[in-house]
């Protein structure tokens, strides 16, 4: 029987696996709106598309810590309630409005006429929902990954 231990770090690498491959498609798609990267190859972007996917990662792991560390709980991001979500939400949110601001005064990209652009805030819309979207699903996914592999290891426990 896996403990609780080894289903948080399951729970953690699944989360990884599944964020960057949410992530990674999700810039691929947003990446000609974008001036620096309008008009050039798939097989251009797809480098500059990974990095930002593994950065991706790396602010839905933090938002996961977070939030554990909010509640109290390791295990916080394994919990599945709708109040989990709508925190991973939210924090996706700011992180990626965080991220966004910073990168656009720093002068780290900027916006092509396809991407629209929210009104007051001054950040790209596919940007935003990113990880607004993004984070809650991946805990979703990789949460439901867990308690696939748990009922699958409990029912050859008990196969004869």
């Amino acid at each position: 029987m896996p403990t609780q231990k080894t289903s948080l770090w399951t729970f953690l690498l699944a989360l990884c696996l599944i964020a960057f491959g949410l992530n990674w498609p999700w810039e691929m798609a947003q990446m000609p709106a974008y001036a620096e990267m309008a008009g050039r190859s798939w097989l251009e972007t797809a480098l500059p598309c990974t990095v930002a996917a593994l950065g991706d990662v790396g602010l839905t792991l933090g938002v996961c810590g977070l939030g554990a560390l909010a509640a109290g709980r390791a295990g916080w991001g394994m919990e599945g309630s709708w109040n989990v979500y709508a925190a991973a939400a939210l924090l996706g949110g700011i992180c990626a409005l965080a991220f966004e601001w910073q990168a656009l005064a720093f002068g780290r990209w900027s916006y092509d006429e396809r991407m629209p652009v929210v009104p007051l805030l001054g950040v790209g819309l596919w940007p935003a929902l990113q990880l607004i979207l993004l984070t809650p699903v991946s805990l979703g996914a990789a949460r439901w990954c867990v308690r696939m592999m748990s009922r699958k290891r409990r029912t050859e426990e008990f196969s004869p």
